[in-house]
């Protein structure tokens, strides 16, 4: 969903850095089912040595599972409050 894909780059984006246009699109059919809100994660790339460094980091590590969870949370919490799921 591309509320929750707001949600996320926003919590990401205080704690770990991101591209300059970290939110876009894609046709893949997962991403396509009207009834389950999803998104794709991409956290960094092996063959980058930066994205490398920061992968082996425990600290940065926690710090995106961390963000992607208050993500959740929020947008989950929204979905409550609007009477959509909960």
């Amino acid at each position: 969903s591309m509320r929750f894909a707001q949600t996320l780059v926003g919590q990401l984006s205080t704690s770990v850095g991101l591209i300059n246009n970290p939110q876009r699109s894609a046709s893949f059919k997962v991403l396509k089912a009207p009834d389950v809100p999803s998104v794709l994660v991409e956290l960094g790339y092996l063959s980058n040595a930066k994205d490398e460094a920061q992968l082996l980091s425990a600290d940065w590590r926690g710090k995106a599972a961390q963000s992607i969870t208050n993500a959740i949370a929020l947008f989950a919490s929204a979905r409550a409050g609007a009477g959509t799921g909960g």
